[in-house]
């Protein structure tokens, strides 16, 4: 496991971060959404494990879920175009099937 360190987030945070996405990485999302939770409850700004949530949750078929994590990043991060694509995606695929979308 590659270690980047990131400026303000807790070491602590940034290992349930990376144990979350190797769980994520092996399709073990429900595990993945554990470590998550438990890495935004060190870090409740922590972008990129919130980002990272809501592709779990999306990966789930939990639509309305992964689209409230989105926002939540955006509202952190509103410069980030990649957590915009990514919302805007769902909500125009899968977002329309699901009663999300506009």
């Amino acid at each position: 496991m590659e270690w980047l360190y990131s400026k303000g987030i807790p070491i602590e945070a940034q290992y349930l971060y990376r144990k979350a996405l190797e769980m994520e990485g092996q399709g073990k999302d429900t595990t993945a959404l554990r470590y998550f939770r438990q890495a935004l409850i060190i870090a409740p700004k922590y972008t990129k494990a919130i980002f990272e949530m809501g592709n779990c949750f999306a990966h789930l078929g939990r639509f309305d879920e992964a689209v409230a994590m989105y926002d939540r990043a955006i509202h952190i991060n509103p410069d980030s175009a990649e957590i915009l694509k990514k919302r805007d995606d769902l909500l125009s695929s899968d977002g329309k099937k699901h009663g999300s979308g506009p």
